[in-house]
């Protein structure tokens, strides 16, 4: 991982041609016995949404979305030198859950390079591939209901990018806690929700800036506490029963602005995330909670995307890898 990313340093700008990782801004399961109702789909404006995740989790489930998310786990991985994940894992760990799998990317590299750890990725949506390696397997659950596995069962667990779906995060910290084996480790990854961040003024007033005020607003509205951040996570796993917890934050530039290498390509590749990721997280928010006209919606994200694509707005996220322990 850069150092730049990581530390607190201003970000250099880059004011020199760009056109390595230009774009012109238009480019773009499960293997248990599933009933049919939980395949159900509802489409809303174009894209497509899991009709079992409706009032829980507002980002689609249809193709492009699964693409973005893969997009995204590499992303995750990019910002981190490759690491899949920063716990410090000595040995294949025997029992490891994904909570929240998404496209099950992450529980198929984690099993791939762990053979002798038995992985169990869960998601609300069935959008995991049929074919799994033999070590790795996806059920269909939601997590914030009890879970069903035996206590002090899992030596890992990992969770990422939940924040638009937990309401109940001090629930969701106790139950992790509880299905964590004695001396496992838990691993936490959020990015935050409520603000982005900019060392110059380039983000004041912005189309970028009123996204994301008026998508914290919408989350906020539907009961999704929007101020998860690492301390807040760090604070949770600890009054839950965890020690040893590491926070490990690092920024990721939203757009290939800065001047670093490094930091130019994981901007890069956060700017094609955003091409479709700015529509999945805003235009159901917009239009169904915050009860947005399409038109207006739609207006407002490409607006935002403008801002990305121009290179004139030097703002970045922050995403946190939280690490803990189960005391022995």
């Amino acid at each position: 991982m850069s150092a730049l990313l990581a530390q607190t340093t201003e970000i250099e700008v880059d004011s020199t041609p760009f056109s390595d990782y230009e774009t012109d801004g238009g480019s773009e399961l499960s293997t248990q016995s599933l009933s049919s109702s939980i395949r159900e789909h509802v489409y809303e404006n174009g894209r497509r949404y899991h009709r079992k995740s409706a009032g829980q989790y507002f980002l689609p489930s249809d193709e492009t979305e699964q693409d973005r998310l893969d997009l995204l786990h590499h992303l995750y991985t990019l910002v981190r030198g490759g690491a899949l994940y920063m716990a410090p894992l000595r040995e294949d760990p025997a029992r490891v859950l994904d909570a929240g799998t998404g496209t099950g990317v992450w529980a198929l590299d984690f099993g791939d390079i762990h053979p002798g750890s038995e992985v169990v990725g869960v998601d609300l949506a069935p959008i995991q591939p049929d074919w799994t390696f033999p070590n790795v397997k996806f059920e269909c659950d939601d997590l914030e209901k009890d879970w069903t596995w035996k206590l002090n069962h899992f030596n890992y667990i990992h969770s990422r990018a939940l924040a638009t779906a937990i309401k109940d995060w001090s629930r969701y910290f106790t139950q992790c806690f509880r299905h964590t084996a004695p001396g496992g480790y838990i691993e936490i990854v959020e990015y935050a929700l409520d603000r982005l961040w900019s060392d110059d003024d380039t983000l004041k007033d912005s189309a970028l800036e009123k996204f994301m005020a008026k998508f914290s607003e919408g989350l906020s509205k539907s009961g999704i506490n929007v101020h998860v951040d690492g301390e807040y996570i760090k604070k949770g796993l600890e009054e839950a029963g965890f020690t040893d917890v590491q926070v490990h934050p690092a920024r990721i530039p939203c757009g290939a602005w800065p001047k670093e290498p490094n930091a130019k390509r994981v901007g890069a590749t956060q700017h094609l995330n955003l091409q479709t990721g700015l529509e999945a997280h805003g235009l159901n928010i917009f239009t169904q909670v915050l009860e947005m006209t399409v038109e207006e919606a739609n207006e407002l994200i490409a607006a935002a995307l403008k801002d990305v694509e121009r290179r004139k707005v030097h703002s970045y996220t922050i995403v946190w890898n939280v690490v803990a322990r189960k005391p022995e």
